[in-house]
């Protein structure tokens, strides 16, 4: 296997860092075992990113204020420019307890970005839905905008009770009926939303809402269900559309309806999608930063403080502390990991990686940070995806051959991969869930997962390729066989190299096309790319099951079989009689509130999806880099916090109490 000398240096001196890092830092504990409890296409595709703007310059927070809400909002409020505050709070604001202090208004919080399709960068510190994940993922859900819930003896209805006073950033009150023109106008609208998603229905059957007043609603069901608290209103309860993920449970009825054709002829449905766009600066939002400078082109964006933020402090002040977040837009990972050696982010996890420790820890005294580990709740943070929904015919029938996936597999030195590329801090794996979790395999998790080049060979012989001259397979009638990897720049590049190396040495030939997050994401989800690469899994398997069947487009090994599945054979196409198993089975756990009785379903759902090998895994178990300027307060760091896109992470951490102190 061809690898330079320079890289092997590389990859040497990386080792050393994360080695002296890890020991600071202490040994790394298990994360939490929990019971069980899905990145998708923007509105408006942002052209690649254009140089990053002038550096921002930190603004310390304000301090010696004793006020219970920021300078700045006081001073609108004597102008007669707002409301006074008692005026802009609900009656029940939820008190948020800070990790470690009572913080101080002000300042900007710097972060970067990579372009539209890297909504996660500032969506998730905007993490507001009706329920919430908590910080420890080993706790219950916890109440958001709604303060409390009940299900019918027979698990069938929902009551939610909302917060009485709850208002949109523009101050229009926020109230149930924006959960019923989510409803009515996206969810039920099959010009926007194919048909309703799975954590609304149960055997295909959607429910019904009734609404009691402004504040009360009931979601009622055709029969019970194991996943409306967790995956409906913890994890997809925010404001629709949450970006590329087209998932939500509310949404501004007050605004979007002049400009939904079904409450105004003169609209269209493309005006609607530009008005709902999560980037659209005019749009009220209940999070805590909104929107308020961006155009596409630019270079930056800029949120600053909704003055109607529906939660405080101990002490009664409202949040956030912070006034504004400045995302700076960036080419890659790379960049955001020289902005941050210089200096020019206050916090910021999303983006980096083990690759960037030595630049950021050569540059922690001199830019006043510093770098900590977080545990990652991923199966595994790389995992190759064979396409078989591709479109071409001729691979397609290859890649739906399960000996020709456990031949890929097979070939792969994991161990070496670990070694070199993760510095052998992950765990090598094959199974897409990880041991975290209640629906882990034990005895599958290196299932076909051994390095066995020759048992490789076999297997490519025995599905009829056809060694040619120039040491490469073709396929039997010697047509020439080339697998194309595409895969997003700078999240795996090290592991990629050596698997296309690996694969070439049992007679694979394979290229490898690196490109951002922007152009990827709409060609993975398209069914446009024969090769796939993506992490899989999460501390909630149910919440993110793409990996275990066709479940939806971001099933990226059958993306046209996973819309088929969500949209109840409406689109996509219907999926071989092998892959339905699967799609039978999450439909068996969806039924099951027991969550014993889920956990063994589960368990035979990984079982099924290990032996078909629909995606093949690498390395799981990763800790990943998260830089906190050292005057920036109430993060929680280290290994007994879990990262996870589930729980929006650091969204779980509540950013609205994080701070600048001098």
């Amino acid at each position: 296997m061809a690898v330079s000398r320079r890289k092997l240096w590389t990859w040497a001196s990386l080792l050393i860092v994360l080695t002296l890092l890890l020991a600071a830092c202490g040994p790394r504990p298990e994360l939490p075992a929990v019971a069980p409890a899905q990145e998708p296409v923007a509105a408006e595709p942002a052209a690649a990113a254009p140089a990053a703007a002038e550096p921002v310059a930190a603004e310390p927070a304000e301090e010696e204020y004793t006020g219970l809400e920021a300078p700045m909002l006081a001073e609108m409020v004597a102008a007669n420019k707002l409301p006074p505050l008692e005026e802009r709070l609900p009656l029940e604001p939820l008190v948020v307890e800070p990790y470690e202090s009572i913080g101080k208004y002000g300042g900007t919080w710097r972060r970067a970005f990579r372009g539209v399709k890297d909504f996660h960068a500032w969506g998730r510190i905007n993490y507001d839905s009706v329920l919430r994940w908590a910080p420890n993922f080993a706790d219950p859900v916890q109440p958001g905008l709604a303060k409390a819930w009940e299900w019918s003896e027979d698990g069938t209805i929902l009551t939610l009770y909302f917060r009485e006073g709850l208002k949109w950033s523009d101050g229009v009150p926020w109230t149930v009926d924006d959960i019923i023109f989510w409803w009515e106008a996206i969810e039920t609208d099959t010009e926007i939303t194919p048909s309703p998603h799975i954590e609304w229905t149960v055997g295909g059957e959607p429910m019904t809402l009734e609404k009691v007043d402004d504040y009360t609603i009931k979601f009622i069901f055709p029969g019970p269900s194991g996943i409306v608290e967790t995956m409906g209103l913890a994890f997809h309860g925010h404001q629709w559309p949450l970006g590329f993920e087209r998932f939500g449970v509310f949404a501004p009825k007050h605004y979007l309806e002049q400009f939904h054709p079904k409450y105004n002829a003169a609209a269209d449905y493309a005006l609607f999608e530009e008005k709902v766009f999560d980037y659209n600066v005019e749009r009220p939002v209940i999070w805590a930063w909104k929107p308020a400078v961006w155009e596409p082109g630019g270079t930056e964006m800029i949120l600053e403080r909704n003055p109607y933020y529906w939660k405080v402090d101990p002490d009664g002040k409202q949040l956030p502390y912070i006034d504004r977040v400045h995302m700076a837009l960036v080419e890659d990972n790379q960049a955001i990991a020289v902005l941050a050696a210089a200096g020019q982010i206050d916090m910021q996890a999303r983006g980096l990686d083990l690759s960037n420790l030595p630049v950021l820890k050569e540059n922690e005294k001199a830019g006043d940070f510093t770098v900590s580990l977080w545990a990652t709740d991923g199966a595994s943070v790389l995992a190759i995806q064979p396409n078989q929904s591709y479109d071409d015919p001729v691979y397609r029938e290859l890649f739906q051959n399960r000996d020709f996936r456990y031949a890929l597999s097979q070939a792969i030195d994991r161990n070496l991969i670990n070694d070199i590329a993760y510095f052998g801090q992950g765990t090598p794996t094959t199974q897409s869930v990880g041991p975290s979790t209640s629906w882990y395999v034990e005895e599958m998790a290196m299932f076909k997962g051994d390095y066995d080049p020759e048992a490789a060979k076999a297997l490519l012989d025995g599905i009829g390729l056809v060694m040619g001259d120039d040491g490469f397979y073709n396929f039997a009638d010697g047509s020439n066989l080339t697998l194309v990897v595409e895969a997003v720049g700078g999240e795996y590049d090290a592991a990629l190299e050596l698997i296309v190396e690996q694969w070439k040495a049992v007679g694979l030939n394979t290229t490898l096309k690196m490109m951002n997050r922007d152009l990827y994401w709409p060609r993975a989800i398209g069914n446009q790319v024969m090769v796939n690469v993506w992490g899989t899994g999460s501390i909630f398997p149910l919440m993110n099951p793409d990996n275990l069947l066709a479940f939806n487009e971001k099933s990226f090994w059958g993306p046209q079989f996973g819309i088929w599945y969500q949209t109840n054979g409406a689109s996509g196409e219907e999926p071989p009689a092998v892959m339905k198993a699967g799609q039978e089975l999450l439909n068996e756990i969806l039924r099951t509130v027991d969550p014993v009785k889920q956990a063994e379903l589960g368990k035979a759902l990984v079982r099924d999806a290990t032996e078909n090998m629909w995606v093949i895994n690498v390395t799981g178990k990763m800790p990943a880099p998260v830089l906190v300027k050292n005057n920036f307060k109430n993060v929680w760091v280290g290994t007994d916090y879990a990262s996870s896109w589930i729980a929006m992470s650091p969204g779980n951490q509540n950013p609205a109490t994080y701070y600048f102190e001098k």
